[in-house]
């Protein structure tokens, strides 16, 4: 075996806890070894930020991430890091982005000799949470409403940054910019997944990174056409269904299966009491206390990022003694001109792959590198951005992505997206599908990264 190691770090979301990218973790270590790639992989899932401490805000939270890949890294005794892939699902996606630009700026000596590989979000609110109601049904309104005060209000300083509340809670904005930028542009590939229907969590615009949702659009009252020829083998049960958003049939209309009254809203009622004396007093409770706990053991830690400061707290942790003041800005050179220059990179590598007799991948990637800019979109209404979203998806989009719309048959797509409840019959087919397909996407990318 090699000396030098390829790390990949796994990190999970909201109210979650590291077993929660295990699934994804075993199948990249199946498939990695199955499809014979060169590097030596080892894999870290960070533990630090479970349940509760998910709500301290995407700074504090990458922070603490950031020790802990750091100190993976320093105690790791079997071979050296030499190479680095990062994926993050749900918030951990905007965890990753905050990490990564930390990785290579205020701690640029511990990581300038470990190359950037892959990049990959899966179900990741790259552009916030926003309920859009394009329809203008009255009873959405008011739950959305709703909705955004109790998003904004019990789930911590994470909640208020998922909104973009005010300037105060602007992180994602920022993630779009500067350091973070260069770092994402450093990545060899750039890879979201976003759900097409179910994902009650996470909308498909804001994981897919663009302002057109057609599900949002229709109500999801469209008809699916899934892609015929999906790329690589193997898979244990059913194929995955990655949507082919330019054959979207936006004339089709469900049919109404008829329900006899006394059960329509017999089934209404009951969901109606479920929701108002047993699940919702429960959620309410426990994101109260989450928040509150959250505000507590953080003060600290957010008036050290206010005065710029908590960085070098990090890096004290870490024994690194020379203290900085802001990052350091040649880290990799001009942050603008990084970004546009692997822009042009990437184009290219896309080029040879066309030009290359292999596997049916290639035309996946050059179809899912350009599908944002399909003729899918002349068919939809751009969403009602505000200046922020607008600022995040235009910085955002100056990179290139593979991007990936899935559809997962199972009431909760947003867990299952990334089988968060095991490789067993208690995850729904599609999604087990959908993390094997994720596996062998990224098993032919490595393979070009080499």
């Amino acid at each position: 075996m090699s000396s030098n190691k390829h790390l990949f770090v796994l990190i999970h979301g909201l109210w979650g806890n590291y077993t929660h990218m295990e699934s994804m973790r075993t199948i990249l270590s199946a498939t990695l070894k199955k499809e014979d790639i060169k590097d030596d992989m080892i894999y870290f899932l960070p533990k630090e930020n479970a349940m509760f401490k998910t709500f301290d805000g995407i700074e504090i939270i990458g922070y603490r991430t950031l020790i802990e890949v750091c100190e993976f890294i320093r105690d790791y005794k079997d071979g050296k890091v030499t190479k680095i892939s990062v994926m993050g699902y749900s918030q951990g996606g905007l965890v990753a982005r905050f990490m990564i630009g930390k990785m290579l700026t205020e701690f640029k000596e511990l990581f300038e000799d470990i190359e950037p590989q892959l990049f990959i979000t899966i179900a990741t609110p790259h552009l916030g949470v926003e309920f859009y109601n394009p329809m203008g049904i009255a009873y959405k309104n008011v739950l959305y409403g709703a909705l955004r005060a109790l998003g904004s209000t019990i789930l911590g300083k994470s909640g208020r940054e998922m909104f973009i509340k005010n300037s105060s809670n602007d992180i994602l904005v920022k993630l779009s910019q500067g350091e973070y930028l260069e770092a994402l542009s450093l990545f060899k590939w750039r890879v979201a997944f976003a759900n097409v229907k179910n994902d009650r969590t996470v909308a498909f615009y804001t994981a897919f990174i663009t302002d057109c949702d057609p599900f949002i659009d229709f109500d999801n009252k469209l008809k699916y056409t899934f892609e015929e020829k999906i790329p690589g083998s193997d898979y244990r049960g059913v194929l995955p269904r990655i949507v082919d958003l330019n054959a979207l049939n936006i004339n089709f209309h469900a049919p109404i299966k008829p329900i006899k009254s006394y059960k329509k809203w017999g089934r209404t009622i009951l969901l109606i009491l479920a929701a108002t004396f047993l699940i919702f007093p429960i959620a309410l409770v426990m994101n109260g206390l989450g928040t509150a706990y959250s505000y507590v053991v953080t003060c600290k830690y957010r008036k050290m990022l206010s005065n710029g400061l908590l960085h070098n707290e990090v890096r004290g942790k870490l024994g690194l003694t020379e203290q900085i003041k802001g990052y350091v800005t040649d880290a990799y050179g001009s942050i603008i001109n990084s970004a546009l220059d692997m822009d042009e990179n990437y184009e290219a590598s896309n080029t040879s792959l066309v030009n290359e007799e292999e596997l049916p991948w290639k035309e996946f990637i050059q179809k899912y590198s350009t599908i944002n800019d399909g003729v899918w979109k002349s068919n939809f209404k751009k969403l009602p951005f505000d200046e922020n979203r607008k600022t995040i998806l235009n910085n955002l989009n100056r990179l290139k992505w593979i991007r990936v719309p899935i559809y997962i048959k199972a009431v909760n797509a947003h867990g299952v997206i990334v089988a968060r409840r095991g490789l067993d019959e208690n995850t729904a087919a599609t999604g087990i599908a959908c993390v094997e397909f994720t596996g062998q996407l990224l098993a032919y990318l490595m393979q070009k990264t080499n």
